[in-house]
């Protein structure tokens, strides 16, 4: 039976665009009475709340589409703009006809995203990531490295990442589902994106578009880029602590980002702290900036006059940005590692394996029972408290929302 154009709009706008849990309708262009060729949407509901947050954080979206053969096919480019947000919208999808895909064959689909355009991200200051040319040659060569410097540093074979801006954040493929519409009209809700997940075998990823009804298919979306907000306290100095007295860094040879999201060895790289600030604590327990001494701390409160109110405490912040952080339980040489440098005597004062560090975070969905590796990848924001004894560090403490936990140096 052939569907008026009003009952077919009627029966698209039946589907709410609100979404519960993690279900999520698609929103249409004008298609005509009878959708033909191959429809796109976009989840990112990979996170620690479970939810769809795609229109929330995304502003930007790459797709490219390959053949049963590897070769590009097809893709679009689609950018929220000030007059135009089209991936604010619940459900947004990209079109394909089957003038631009061909019926009868299969494709596999790559996204990569970001918060703002790529050309915009890459004319802003700091290290940018960027997507090798090979991208257009086949599906597997597509390659998504971290800018550093080419050459190591002194006595390492360190590269540095340009802290002088927070990274742009990166969203990469985790994995396409095609939906299969009873009558080729209602669509399918998509259901929360569950793990532990791999890409192969990559048949499975294929989309196949058929000619005799429209194709849907969903791209979930994984979050590459972490921040870190680390805090610095003094036991038995609480007064006097200062960022300007500690080399923070954090080490990963975590550099390129393979077409499956693996992380490519190749290059170390060291991460250093965008922004860097000492605050103060008073007697009121009023918490301020007392001095800025990298980038913009943000939010946080700056100084006055702390008149007759003491200084009960003094705290270093630090806030870092780095590429996707892949634990290694094995061996922990292998690991991302937090280290953190006394400045006047050039002592180490702490060497943290950050991934089990972080991967404790957990615990703080039980429920879910996530694994190590699964949590630091939904998992993108992280807060920790090192407290330091002497010209050592005694124990840090991890927070999750309300939930904390303290991990004493030992159990390392």
């Amino acid at each position: 039976m052939r569907l008026t154009r009003s009952k077919f709009i009627s029966s698209l706008l039946f589907v709410s665009a609100a979404f519960a849990g993690c279900s999520c309708s698609l929103i249409y262009e004008d298609r005509g009475d009878c959708p033909s060729g191959l429809y796109v949407r976009f989840v990112y509901d990979y996170n620690t709340l479970r939810v769809d947050l795609f229109k929330d954080h995304v502003g930007h979206i790459q797709l490219f589409v390959y053949d049963e053969n590897g070769n590009l096919a097809a893709q679009r480019s689609v950018s929220n703009s000030d007059s135009f947000s089209p991936l604010s919208q619940y459900g947004y999808t990209v079109h394909f006809t089957n003038a631009e895909l061909p019926a009868g064959h299969s494709y596999r689909l790559q996204a990569v995203a970001m918060q703002r355009d790529w050309d915009e991200a890459l004319a802003s200051p700091g290290a940018k990531y960027r997507l090798s040319p090979s991208h257009s040659e086949n599906s597997e060569s597509m390659i998504i490295s971290l800018d550093h410097d080419t050459q190591t540093i002194t006595g390492t074979q360190q590269h540095a990442v340009d802290a002088s801006a927070p990274l742009d954040t990166l969203w990469h493929t985790l994995k396409v589902i095609t939906h299969r519409p009873k009558d080729g009209v209602d669509i399918p809700d998509m259901d929360c994106t569950t793990a532990p997940y791999s890409i192969y075998p990559i048949e499975e990823q294929m989309v196949e578009v058929k000619a005799d009804h429209a194709t849907y298919a969903t791209v979930s979306m994984i979050r590459d880029t972490k921040h870190l907000n680390l805090t610095l306290r003094h036991v038995d100095s609480p007064k006097n602590v200062s960022a300007d007295d500690y080399e923070v860094k954090i080490i990963d040879n975590n550099a390129h980002l393979a077409h499956d999201n693996s992380v490519l060895t190749h290059d170390s790289l060291r991460y250093t702290p965008y922004a860097s600030w000492t605050s103060r604590m008073l007697s009121d327990n009023t918490v301020e900036v007392e001095q800025i001494h990298n980038g913009n701390p943000g939010q946080y409160r700056s100084a006055e006059n702390a008149d007759e109110r003491e200084i009960i405490e003094r705290s270093a912040h630090f806030n870092l940005m780095f590429n996707r952080l892949v634990i290694n339980p094995d061996n922990k040489d292998d690991n991302a590692m937090l280290e953190i440098h006394n400045k006047k005597d050039g002592k180490l004062v702490a060497r943290v394996n950050l991934p089990y560090i972080l991967s404790q975070g957990r615990q703080a969905y039980e429920i879910q029972n996530y694994g190590q590796q699964e949590y630091l990848d939904r998992e993108h924001d992280y807060r920790l408290d090192l407290f330091l004894k002497g010209d050592d560090w005694m124990m840090v403490e991890l927070h999750v929302l309300s939930w904390s936990k303290r991990i004493q140096n030992f159990d390392l």
